[in-house]
């Protein structure tokens, strides 16, 4: 006795673009993080966290030329090197945490599938398209 199951879960639009050329997928993903990136850092919040980066930058210069006593110039450099590792861990904490990448994604999603009903109420078929 052999069985044939059948699948249950009908595969979206954007499931079988996906599946079909991926690395547009990856793109798509890529380009949604920058987006996101992008729209955190022109919020309130963003312009507020970019001023605060800023002053931790300034302080740990001062910190790192007083307390440890290292050299201006290498203190500066160090402070720089600061600044860019907390902007980047402290903006990819905050962007996951607003969920803004998350809306993103989602809106994208939508606009995928409802492009492929369209496309499909017009007569043209996702799969003859894809191929």
């Amino acid at each position: 006795m052999s069985t044939v199951q059948i699948p249950n879960i009908v595969e979206s639009v954007k499931e079988r673009f996906d599946r079909k050329f991926p690395e547009a997928k990856m793109l798509r993903a890529h380009e949604l993080k920058k987006v996101a990136h992008n729209l955190f850092n022109k919020s309130a919040l963003g312009k507020a966290t970019s001023l605060i980066y800023l002053i931790i930058a300034l302080s740990s210069i001062f910190v790192y030329r007083r307390f440890f006593d290292i050299n201006i110039f290498f203190s500066i450099l160090l402070g720089i090197m600061t600044w860019f590792i907390v902007t980047y861990v402290l903006d990819k904490t905050l962007i996951k945490l607003s969920g803004v990448e998350r809306i993103l994604v989602k809106i994208n999603d939508e606009e995928i599938e409802t492009s492929g009903k369209k496309l499909e109420e017009a007569g043209i078929s996702i799969d003859n398209l894809l191929n």
